[in-house]
C-alpha cells in the first residue's frame, strides 16, 4: 500500500457487506487492507472483547458501557449484535491508529484516538463503509492509499462530497419506485404474461423463447404498474418493522401474563419459551426469565438448537395468535393503537419470510403471519367495542 498523504488523489469510497459486522469489516479494511469474512468480524470482535474486560476499573467501564464487563464481552462477540463508538476506540488503540468518521447525516468528521496514522470510515446512519484514496477510481488494490501520515483538509472535503452524494442517492431512490417486469430477449417488449406474448407476437426464426427479469424505475410523479404494490402508500397499509422500538412487535417490552399465570416480560420470551416447554423446561423458563429480549432470542437459538417441539411449525401461528390476544387485552394503550390501524393492511416489514414480507421491486414477498394475526386480533377488538 502506498504511504502517501493522500494530496492529488481521488477519494473513493469502498462497500463492505450491508450487515452487522459492517463496522468490523470498514476497520479491518483500513487498517489492514482484509477482505470482509467471517474470520474477520469474529477476530475483531474478539478483540474489543477481550480489551474490555482487561480494563483496569470493570465497575466503572461497565457503567459506560450499561452492563457488566462479562456481559457485554458476551454481547459484542455475538455477530447479529452492531458495533459502534466503544468498538471504534478500542479497535483505534488496537491498530495503534486514528479513525476518522465521514458522518453523511451531519456533514462532518469525528477523530477517534490519540496517535498514529488516519484511516478514514462512512457512516450514513445505517452502514459503514472504508474511505480510501487512489490515482484514479479503477486504481487496483495495490495503488490505493488506505491510512494516511496525518488529517488533511482538503481530502476530508473529497470525503464529505462522498457524504454528500450518498445522501442524493439516497433521497432520489426514495422518490422512486422500483418494479420488476418480464422482457422479451427476442424483442425487447416488457410483458406481464411472457407465454402469452409469444403466442401473439411473431418473432423471427431465431427466437428462442428466452426472457429476462428486468427492474423498471418508476419516477415519483408516475403510477405504478398494474398488480404491484406500494408499501409506502399509508392508506391502504401500515407497515412496521420487527423491532424493539415498534409497539405491534414481539420485541416490544410489554410485559403479558399467560392464562397459566406465568408473567413474560415481552411477547418474544413468551414466544421463544414456548418452543422448548415440553422438551427442555429447564430452558423454557431460563428463556422466561432472560433480561432482555436479545438475551432471550440468544439463549433459543444457540442452546435450543434442534430441540424445540416437533410441531413446532404447525401451531406456531395459533400460539402467536394467543401471544397477541393476551398482548392487547392486557394493554388498553396497546389496544388502542392497533383498533387505529383500521381499514389498512397491516404488514410487518421483515426479511423473514414466514413472520414479515418485503416489497422489492413493487412485488411482495413473505407471507406476513405476523402482520396477519394482528389484523385477526384488531378484527376481534373492533367486534368487542
Amino acid at each position: 500500500m502506498p504511504d502517501a498523504d493522500g494530496k492529488g488523489m481521488q477519494p473513493i469510497r469502498r462497500s463492505v457487506p450491508n450487515d452487522n459486522s459492517c463496522l468490523f469489516y470498514a476497520i479491518a479494511y483500513v487498517a489492514e487492507g482484509a477482505a470482509a469474512s467471517n474470520a474477520v468480524q469474529q477476530r475483531l470482535r474478539g478483540v474489543v472483547a477481550a480489551a474490555v474486560l482487561a480494563d483496569d476499573d470493570p465497575e466503572t467501564r461497565g457503567l459506560m458501557l450499561g452492563k457488566s464487563v462479562e456481559e457485554y464481552a458476551r454481547w459484542i462477540k455475538n455477530q447479529f449484535h452492531w458495533g459502534g463508538e466503544n468498538e471504534i476506540v478500542e479497535l483505534s488503540a488496537s491498530y495503534g491508529c486514528r479513525l476518522a468518521i465521514i458522518s453523511a447525516e451531519s456533514l462532518s468528521v469525528m477523530t477517534y484516538g490519540e496517535a498514529g496514522k488516519v484511516g478514514y470510515i462512512l457512516y450514513t446512519g445505517s452502514h459503514y463503509d472504508p474511505l480510501v484514496a487512489a490515482p484514479s477510481m479503477d486504481a487496483a488494490a495495490s495503488e490505493e492509499t488506505r491510512l494516511f501520515a496525518s488529517r488533511d483538509e482538503d481530502l476530508e472535503s473529497g470525503f464529505i462530497e462522498l457524504a454528500r452524494t450518498h445522501n442524493a442517492t439516497v433521497a432520489l431512490k426514495a422518490s422512486q419506485k422500483r418494479v420488476k417486469r418480464i422482457k422479451c430477449v427476442g424483442c425487447g417488449a416488457i410483458v406481464d404474461d411472457f407465454q402469452a406474448h409469444c403466442g401473439e407476437v411473431e418473432h423471427d426464426d431465431n427466437f428462442a423463447y428466452e426472457c429476462e427479469e428486468v427492474e423498471l424505475v418508476i419516477e415519483a410523479d408516475e403510477a405504478l404498474p398494474e398488480g404491484a404494490i406500494d408499501l409506502t402508500d399509508e392508506v391502504k397499509y401500515f407497515t412496521f418493522f420487527n423491532s424493539s422500538m415498534s409497539e405491534f412487535s414481539n420485541f416490544y417490552a410489554a410485559a403479558i401474563t399467560s392464562p397459566n399465570g406465568v408473567i413474560y416480560p415481552s411477547g418474544e420470551h413468551w414466544w421463544q419459551s414456548t418452543k422448548y416447554l415440553n422438551t427442555v423446561p429447564e430452558l423454557a423458563a431460563k428463556i422466561q426469565a432472560a433480561s432482555t429480549v436479545d438475551d432471550a432470542h440468544t439463549l433459543s437459538h444457540t442452546e435450543g438448537h434442534e430441540r424445540h417441539r416437533q410441531d413446532w411449525d404447525e401451531v406456531k401461528f395459533e400460539i402467536l395468535i394467543d401471544i397477541l390476544r393476551a398482548k392487547f387485552s392486557q394493554h388498553k394503550s396497546l389496544a388502542d393503537a392497533l383498533v387505529a390501524t383500521k381499514g389498512r393492511e397491516i404488514v410487518n416489514v421483515d426479511s423473514d419470510q414466514w413472520a414479515g414480507m418485503q416489497a422489492p421491486g413493487g412485488i411482495a414477498t413473505g407471507n406476513n403471519n405476523l402482520g396477519k394475526a394482528l389484523m385477526m386480533v384488531r378484527v376481534e377488538l373492533l367486534a368487542s367495542k
